[in-house]
């Protein structure tokens, strides 16, 4: 039961940062300030760790289920690809690069952020 609570936990942010970024005057994803709603009430402790570890811990175990879809889709969809491998890498490639940088830098922020407060008591 203790996981059920967990996943609406984040289901809720997920439903609040959807709400937000619809509020914004700009256009800006609703999954992304979810997570950013998320770490702040962690970084303010209203959220801790052990609030939503089972359910973290649960979506980082099954991850790969969530890529099947989009696979299964692009493989659906070979056809529009033709002619357009090389550009279609690229992107892959750009993207994916640029998601390390932004996971890594956010970990570089975020423990930065975990030494200042342990510094700090």
């Amino acid at each position: 039961m203790k996981i059920l609570g967990q996943l609406t936990l984040l289901a809720t942010l997920g439903v609040l940062g959807i709400m937000l970024a619809q509020l914004l005057p700009f256009p800006f994803p609703g999954s992304i300030m979810s997570m950013l709603l998320l770490l702040l009430l962690m970084i303010f402790q209203i959220i801790k760790l052990h609030h939503i570890k089972q359910a973290s811990e649960f979506f980082l175990h099954y991850m790969g289920a969530f890529f099947v879809v989009p696979s299964v889709a692009i493989m659906e969809n070979t056809g529009l690809l033709q002619g357009q491998v090389v550009p279609f890498l690229l992107v892959c490639m750009l993207s994916a690069l640029l998601t390390f940088a932004a996971t890594a830098l956010a970990v570089k922020i975020t423990i930065s952020l975990l030494y200042k407060k342990e510094v700090q008591s």
